[in-house]
């Protein structure tokens, strides 16, 4: 008997909610173009947060800048863009995972002198890539 795959097999519930999700609450953001530039620039100046330390308050990403972030990094193994250190300090590339287990990840070409500029490079990709599967110019 070879019957059509359930919605529970192939995890339509959480499919339709993200992406319920992501067009109410994601999409609008990065449509409008003012919003999108602002959200860019948010992210080139702190791509990662930055931990409080030593009595300081850490610095957090505003509340839309984490609302993208969030739905970026739900997105599946396959295809996710990861940064990977070739040398400390100096050398960071984007490797793009196959989603499956022991199967190495691909390395693009493009060299970045430092963790926070593989990271915004990787959320560049990433933003294009979402904007792209919902047609969103």
């Amino acid at each position: 008997m070879s019957a059509e795959p359930t919605g529970v097999q192939t995890n339509q519930a959480y499919a339709s909610t993200d992406d319920f999700i992501t067009r109410t609450h994601v999409l609008p953001l990065l449509a409008d173009p003012a919003s999108r530039k602002r959200l860019i620039a948010e992210h080139a100046g702190n791509p990662i947060g930055v931990p409080g330390k030593a009595g300081k308050a850490g610095i957090q990403h505003s509340d839309d800048l984490a609302r993208v972030i969030d739905k970026l990094r739900r997105a599946p193994m396959a295809g996710k863009y990861v940064r990977i250190c070739v040398t400390p300090h100096a050398d960071y590339r984007i490797g793009v995972c196959s989603g499956v287990r022991g199967k190495p990840v691909k390395l693009l070409k493009d060299k970045y002198p430092s963790e926070d500029s593989c990271e915004h490079a990787i959320f560049l990709k990433r933003v294009a890539d979402l904007m792209a599967q919902y047609g969103v110019s």
